[in-house]
Formats: C-alpha cells, structure tokens, sequence
C-alpha cells in the first residue's frame, strides 16, 4: 500500500507501507531505497 508523507524526509515524501510495528510502520521511502519508521499521523494513504 502506498502513501504520502505530510512533510518531506529527505526530498521524498512518496512512501510504501511494509508492516506495523507498534505504534509506528515500517516504510520504504519510494526512490531513495531506504527505509525508516513513521507514526500513522506523519502520513495519509493514497485511495
């Protein structure tokens, strides 16, 4: 699943959801090849 993140990290603010990890979720950063954790209110998903 894809979403968008509301402030860019690192010029990117595409992201792909991987799996839920407590309170966060584990996310690729879409072009940069890197992943990162984000709380659900850093991003909205894409419908």
């Amino acid at each position: 699943m894809f979403a968008t993140l509301k402030f860019p990290v690192m010029g990117f603010t595409e992201i792909r959801l991987i799996i839920k990890r407590n309170y966060k979720w584990l996310v690729e950063l879409v072009g940069a090849d890197l992943e990162i954790e984000v709380s659900e209110s850093d991003f909205v998903i894409k419908q």
